[in-house]
């Protein structure tokens, strides 16, 4: 399903939430990018969806980052080895900075691992710019269930219009819009860059 490009109601948005692979790291398939190629280097042989369903249970905090690494059986594999192979996307800093000085609140909606999306932010330094950080390995929800979202409005205690969603899934996108809150989609053809964001959030 694709996400349909909607008009943004600039003067509605309070926060801006970023989705974690795809926009702010560089990386948007990490299970298949980093996480695979990682773990068949420390001996892992459990097939790919194997991996998968194993990665999803540990997103959703179900089970620890080490313990994932020993049921796996990636011999020697560790949190800060394999997040080294993470990289942010080009101009996102400059981004959050510009952003930051606008007044509006930034903060991350992500499905990802605990200990890893905490090792991310602290070795990149985004806790400077995103103070509001909701992991489904913290929540037990993964985005596009609608309580991933649902789930921000109440704890921020804000309408969903008064959320702006940028994340690089069109499923994101369009349940993040299902639920009330704005979204944009980021890695389209037209939205491909950080300074192309940076140019359609510029009036603010």
């Amino acid at each position: 399903m694709s996400a349909i490009p909607a008009p943004l109601d600039r003067d509605a948005i309070d926060i801006v939430l970023f989705d974690a692979m795809g926009v702010l790291y560089a990386s948007a398939d990490d299970v298949g990018e980093l996480l695979v190629p990682y773990l068949r280097s420390h001996g892992c042989v459990l097939h790919r969806e194997e991996i998968a369903q194993l990665y999803q249970e540990c997103s959703l905090g179900k089970m620890s980052s080490a313990d994932f690494w020993a049921t796996s059986g990636a011999s020697g594999a560790s949190d800060e080895e394999y997040c080294r192979n993470h990289r942010l996307t080009e101009g996102a800093v400059a981004v959050l900075a510009e952003l930051d000085t606008t007044g509006v609140r930034l903060g991350c909606l992500s499905n990802d691992v605990r200990e890893w999306s905490k090792l991310l932010r602290e070795r990149f330094g985004l806790g400077e710019y995103l103070t509001d950080w909701f992991v489904s390995g913290d929540t037990g929800v993964r985005k596009p269930a609608s309580e991933a979202f649902t789930g921000v409005c109440r704890r921020l205690d804000v309408v969903p219009n008064r959320i702006l969603l940028i994340d690089d899934r069109a499923a994101n996108v369009s349940a993040a819009r299902a639920a009330g809150l704005q979204a944009l989609q980021y890695g389209t053809p037209q939205l491909s860059t950080m300074d192309e964001l940076r140019k359609e959030l510029r009036p603010w």
